[in-house]
């Protein structure tokens, strides 16, 4: 007889589909578990034998065989162990499991420790999702994951704490407590966290604020320039109080990350608040692509669908910054690696803060630069143009005067703006309409040719602007997108001229010394 127990295995965001096969034959008494299983896997056996002692049964002496299926996928995680334990259990105790003739139906997802307690995994969300896309409907869990799972309609869901009650459940035909009726999302998904920073207590920088709020409403890229103090992080924190909250596919599709990396919990069943990832310069790039030879998520993709945020930007490696191109450009992230390939998606918001020299003063109107003009060469030379063509906006910000800072005048504040920036985003909701596109700013050259129609003004002031800024191709599509968000933050159908002037002025390389 061979036993077979289903489970799944995440690679990336996709659940794989695995059968877990066990056999045995008179041999010397071992346990051999075969199909590209990783170490942690490999160390399972001693665990199950534990297990199994530990709940008072006695494994047969002889040799057991446990495979992988399919065998030319690698496999990694502890989540195997329930299920290699099982298929033990179903071979040893044939004809005695009760239920075993709707085994196949069910999904087993677990690591065990010695004493048969159940212990949490990582990427059990995008594994039960991936599951019920092909119609599996019942998951035995750990009951510290459980959690994640109670927003997903139409399932069954059976945490358990102790092998106990698998044995219990196989043997006895004991049926054990579960969730069937899901959670309502919408009520998770209004829960709003209290706002660390609010734009109502920035002081001045309209001109700024005016900007942030129409990169958040078209998603666009940012890099802000200016002195110390001037306000660049204070603005960047207080950017994601006006982002539009996330809608119930968007909480489950980052949700999906975080838990592949572990990082849901109790708290924090799923992630209901867009990301903020601030990313020190001292990060490699492996850990803002990748999160090591697991082939986790990094810093870009635990950003999706927020804000990634690089302070300081010249500070960072050259090497490092060069491998957002890709992701920023396309929104994705592709990891190719001897142990496999996944995908992760990268649709983000990136924000870079920088002073101009390494002094900060240069061009500054109240503090004179101590920097040679060599050294704010080699400064400036980290950012690469093509790094900065994959940005729509260049600020320069100014420090305000100290009269400014100290008014008590309200500003406008962060609900405010954010009402501006979800009326502007249920526009191009309606505009893109049966379309994989959410935002302006993931149009591509074919998607601007059918939303984006050009009047011979506006078409005469690109080419004088090209001409005279020596603008890239990549460039003048992102002066049309910004200029499309700047309408549609307007309300206005047609896009003008005057909206690209304004998408121009929020390219601005004054700070640079080549623009000098």
């Amino acid at each position: 007889m061979i036993a077979r127990i289903k489970t799944f295995n995440t690679l990336g965001l996709l659940g794989q589909e695995i059968t877990v096969e066990a056999d045995s034959s008179k041999a010397l008494p071992t346990i051999e578990i075969i199909g590209l299983p990783d170490l942690m896997i490999k160390e399972a056996k001693e665990r199950i034998r534990a297990c199994f002692r530990n709940v008072g049964i006695d494994l047969p002496k002889r040799k057991f065989i446990l495979n992988l299926s399919p065998s030319d996928l690698k496999k990694v995680g502890t989540a195997f162990d329930l299920p290699m334990a099982v298929a033990l259990l179903c071979l040893i105790m044939e004809g005695k499991v009760a239920h075993y003739d709707r085994i196949q139906e069910f999904l087993f997802f677990w690591e065990l420790g010695l004493d048969g307690s159940v212990k949490r995994v990582n990427g059990l969300l995008p594994s039960v999702i991936s599951a019920k896309k092909k119609g599996y409907q019942v998951f035995f869990v750990p009951a510290e994951n459980s959690y994640e799972l109670e927003y997903i309609s139409d399932i069954t869901i059976i945490p358990l704490s102790h092998f106990q009650q698998i044995v219990d459940f196989l043997l006895k035909g004991i049926w054990l407590p579960h969730l069937r009726n899901a959670k309502n999302l919408d009520e998770l998904s209004s829960q709003q966290q209290s706002l660390e920073s609010d734009f109502a207590y920035i002081k001045g920088q309209l001109v700024a604020k005016r900007a942030l709020s129409i990169a958040a409403a078209g998603l666009h890229n940012l890099l802000m320039v200016g002195a110390p103090g001037s306000g660049k992080t204070l603005l960047s924190k207080a950017l994601p109080t006006i982002l539009p909250p996330l809608d119930t596919s968007e909480i489950l599709e980052v949700s999906q990350i975080y838990s592949v990396v572990g990082k849901l919990n109790k708290d924090l069943p799923l992630v209901i608040q867009r990301p903020f990832r601030q990313v020190h310069h001292t990060a490699s790039k492996v850990s803002i692509i990748w999160g090591g030879s697991n082939l986790t998520p990094g810093e870009v993709s635990l950003a999706h669908k927020g804000i990634l945020f690089f302070d300081e930007l010249p500070e960072f490696p050259r090497e490092v910054l060069e491998v957002l191109r890709q992701p920023l450009e396309d929104g994705i992230i592709n990891i190719s690696r001897v142990n496999g390939t996944v995908q992760y998606p990268a649709n983000v918001m990136f924000i870079a803060a920088m002073n101009p020299c390494k002094c900060g003063y240069y061009k500054d109107r109240e503090k004179t630069c101590s920097c040679s003009l060599n050294d704010i060469k080699r400064y400036q030379s980290k950012i690469s143009g093509p790094l900065l063509d994959r940005i729509d906006m260049i600020l320069e910000i100014p420090r305000e005067k100290v009269d400014s800072l100290l008014t008590q005048r309200q500003h406008q504040s962060s609900a405010e703006l954010r009402k501006q920036v979800i009326q502007a985003r249920e526009v191009q909701k309606d505009r893109f309409k049966g379309s994989w596109i959410q935002t302006n700013a993931m149009m591509t050259a074919k998607d601007l040719d059918h939303f984006i129609q050009l009047d011979s003004e506006s078409k005469d002031f690109l080419r004088q602007a090209a001409e005279k800024l020596t603008l890239s191709g990549r460039v003048i599509h992102r002066l049309l997108k910004l200029g499309r968000t700047i309408a549609d933050m307007e309300g206005n159908p047609d896009l003008k001229v005057g909206h690209l002037m304004e998408a121009l002025h929020y390219r601005s390389k004054t700070m640079f010394v080549e623009a000098a």
